[in-house]
């Protein structure tokens, strides 16, 4: 199943919901207003909408669990695409959530962790959690 969202060109996209990782709004300044960054297998894109729209999008469709990034934006996870989770004091000490292999990015590394804003206890409670997105 392929989901159909609208990127910041207005150009409609199908991404399976399955290949996911995470979700965030837009929030830099050389980023398109009014998107929600959405981050999947090895590629991404901005879609217009909300990051409320966005989630409940592909909340329906897989578990999705609630972080924020360091700087306390929120984030959604894909929570079957998080392999562990590790500290890295880089970080400030506070979690990293280290993805499945299915989920790597081989082209950027550095996407294969997603630091959180959460310790790690905090971080493990949520992926735990019945309760998500």
């Amino acid at each position: 199943m392929l989901l159909n969202v609208t990127d910041y060109h207005g150009n409609q996209i199908a991404i399976d919901p399955k290949r996911v990782i995470k979700l965030r709004a837009a929030s830099l300044s050389d980023e398109p207003a009014e998107t929600v960054f959405i981050d999947y297998a090895s590629n991404g894109t901005f879609a217009r909408g909300t990051l409320d729209q966005i989630s409940r999008l592909f909340g329906t469709y897989v578990k999705l669990a609630a972080f924020h990034a360091p700087n306390g934006q929120d984030i959604y996870v894909n929570k079957d695409g998080v392999a562990s989770v590790a500290v890295d004091n880089r970080y400030a000490g506070n979690a990293v959530l280290v993805v499945t292999v299915e989920f790597e990015n081989m082209r950027v590394p550095a996407r294969n962790k997603i630091p959180v804003h959460e310790s790690v206890g905090e971080a493990e409670a949520i992926l735990g959690a019945a309760t998500l997105v």
